[in-house]
């Protein structure tokens, strides 16, 4: 089997599920993560706020500690960031930080998640510890003794403490891990399993039978109720309202899924029994790309339409604005976040979320299992 179909971060999540797959991702999400990342590696901190800027220089902080632990010195120490790795004919990916000490053997292998949400990353940074470890003890036999596994997530609080392998051992769990994972991902046989972590954002969650898994199957397997009334408001229960949380995070997105694809099959013609397709106007819009044409030919047809006046009418995403700048002046997108954030000082407002996090990492099914042991 040599072939390279899956990097380490995408073999993480189908090592939770091997029918998982990515759906749209989140714009503004993906380009703060670049820029963190960036950040990490260069210690430029420019289009950064503080929140981010704490984070990234805690995180820089916590890697170039590393360097003094086991009795060395940074001096001992070689550095490679956003080194390629590769477990020949598995996989080969991009590994945030490698600390490369030979005299005493050590290799160690930092990732950056600069996440919300708690996760488990196992399988992904042992990949990167494996193929850093394999390609350096190929060219320079015996070099790697021992690898250590660090993930850094500063927005979940303390650091876990890392995981030391054998480096051969490491290589020889990891191969044959991601080779009987592979098997199950070509396997049409192996059923979909619900996650916590990955049920919200796969793109198959319409179709996915382990989301009913999640809940059928723990009510009836598991003596699980429903919550005993769906409307969850203020003085609803204690237990139906952890059984509610659970069931809204993992069919929120099969939910919407369901109705845009029905609503697709009606379109071509289908018949969904008791219901009937509905086409309600929305309103005008203007695809982003074309604004410019479109303000153009607004104040074409309306000369006295003030910009200031126009301009209100529109919604500038600051992510696509700082990348259109780059791009123009020939700078970075970090570069030209920081001067945006100045110029926009007083005009734009930072937005947060609230939400709820499960206190460990579990299976649906599982914390389904731990409320049912609630007393009623």
């Amino acid at each position: 089997m040599a072939h390279h179909v899956w990097g380490p971060s995408s073999l993480d999540a189908l090592s939770k599920c091997v029918r998982f797959k990515y759906g749209d991702s989140d714009a503004d999400a993906a380009f703060e993560g670049t820029l963190m990342h960036a950040a990490c590696e260069s210690g430029d901190l420019s289009g950064l706020d503080e929140e981010q800027r704490g984070c990234v220089e805690s995180a820089r902080r916590y890697a170039e500690s590393l360097k003094w632990t086991g009795g060395s010195s940074p001096e001992a120490w070689e550095e490679m960031n956003e080194a390629s790795v590769e477990l020949e004919g598995l996989t080969h990916g991009t590994a945030d930080k490698l600390l490369l000490n030979r005299g005493a053997g050590r290799l160690i292998v930092v990732d950056y998640k600069f996440t919300r949400r708690d996760s488990d990353h196992t399988l992904q940074i042992k990949a990167y510890g494996a193929g850093a470890a394999e390609s350096l003890n190929r060219d320079y036999p015996g070099l790697v003794k021992t690898v250590e596994c660090h993930v850094c997530a500063p927005r979940l609080g303390e650091t876990a403490d890392p995981a030391v392998f054998d480096a051969g051992d490491l290589v020889r769990e990891m191969r044959a891990e991601i080779a009987a994972l592979y098997e199950r991902i070509e396997n049409p046989w192996t059923p979909p399993e619900p996650h916590a972590d990955l049920c919200c954002k796969c793109a198959r969650a319409a179709g996915c039978p382990a989301l009913s898994g999640a809940a059928v199957s723990a009510g009836r397997g598991l003596g699980l109720p429903l919550p005993s009334r769906f409307e969850v408001g203020s003085d609803a229960p204690p237990k139906d309202r952890a059984v509610a949380q659970i069931l809204a995070g993992a069919l929120q997105n099969w939910a919407e899924r369901v109705k845009k694809a029905n609503a697709a099959f009606a379109l071509a013609g289908g018949q969904v029994p008791f219901f009937r397709l509905v086409r309600r106007p929305t309103g005008l819009r203007v695809p982003k790309e074309k604004t410019p044409a479109a303000a153009a030919a607004l104040k074409s047809a309306f000369p006295k339409l003030a910009e200031d006046a126009l301009a209100k009418c529109c919604t500038l995403t600051v992510g696509d604005a700082a990348r259109a700048a780059a791009e123009a002046h020939g700078m970075s997108a970090g570069e030209a976040m920081e001067r945006m954030r100045d110029v926009l000082t007083g005009i734009a407002q930072e937005g947060f979320s609230e939400y709820l996090q499960a206190e460990k990492r579990a299976k649906d099914t599982e914390l389904l299992g731990s409320v049912a042991l609630i007393e009623s």
